[in-house]
């Protein structure tokens, strides 16, 4: 990403940010459903957010760990008649694009005009992230940014930095991502994950024709840099392995 506010505010190259900010200002969108941090509980609460403008998606940046249903989000785009919505979720809520036609469910299917899908092994809850925390000395209250990446990594207000082994937050993982196969959220438009070598940058792939279109706008529209993924070997074996592996969890 060119755009240094966007880069500084995302988790890593800011590439959803900057597809839903030039999806918002060439009109291709009207809103789009993500979420947002709930100041109470810092980067450990998140609820569904429909977001309107730039200030708005910045706002929604960043990775959460613990579970937002961000497709409910799309209940307040019905009401407001919204025509075109983007929605950014995890493999789960990805699969919206397969699913509504599925069942039918009209008000929406016509109106998702792109899906961005989030690599994602698991979410944990609040409660084992507030134990495991404090097992270590960190109060839950003091920590302003979380992220994993093969490990925990927490940010704390005193300027302090932390690594947690992962192992020690996976008796905490949230009963349903014990059963999602879809590590690398397959039925998304367009799936991204920071899992490469380097944190600048976005892994990205592109599943359809809409979702090649968006990225190809962003890319002509100078907005961000893309490279090919294979530059990258240890993401690439990352992905395959952590789906493969995503894939054991099904019992069918």
């Amino acid at each position: 990403e060119r755009d240094a506010a966007v880069l500084e505010a995302g988790e890593d190259g800011g590439l959803v940010s900057v597809l839903l900010i030039w999806g918002l200002e060439t009109g291709r969108i009207e809103a789009a459903a993500a979420s947002q941090i709930v100041d109470k509980r810092g980067p450990f609460d998140s609820e569904p957010f429909l977001a309107r403008t730039r200030d708005d998606v910045l706002a929604t940046a960043g990775s959460r760990y613990t579970y937002s249903a961000n497709p409910l989000a799309l209940e307040e785009a019905a009401d407001e008649r919204l025509k075109q919505v983007a929605l950014v979720g995890m493999s789960c809520q990805a699969s919206i694009n397969g699913t509504l036609p599925a069942y039918k469910v009209n008000k929406f299917k016509n109106k998702l005009a792109l899906t961005i899908g989030l690599l994602c092994s698991k979410t944990f809850t609040y409660d084992g992230q507030q134990q495991v925390l404090a097992e270590h000395g960190i109060a839950i209250d003091d920590v302003t940014k979380i992220n994993v990446k093969g490990r925990y990594m927490v940010w704390t207000r005193d300027g302090g930095y932390h690594e947690i082994p992962l192992k020690e937050l996976h008796a905490h993982t949230r009963e349903g991502c014990k059963l999602c196969p879809d590590f690398a959220a397959e039925h998304a438009d367009i799936s991204v994950g920071g899992i490469g070598a380097d944190d600048n940058w976005t892994l990205t792939l592109v599943r359809t024709q809409r979702g090649e279109e968006w990225m190809a706008g962003v890319i002509d529209a100078g907005l961000i840099e893309a490279r090919p993924a294979e530059d990258d070997p240890v993401a690439m074996k990352l992905l395959r392995n952590l789906s493969v592996r995503s894939r054991r969890r099904w019992p069918g």
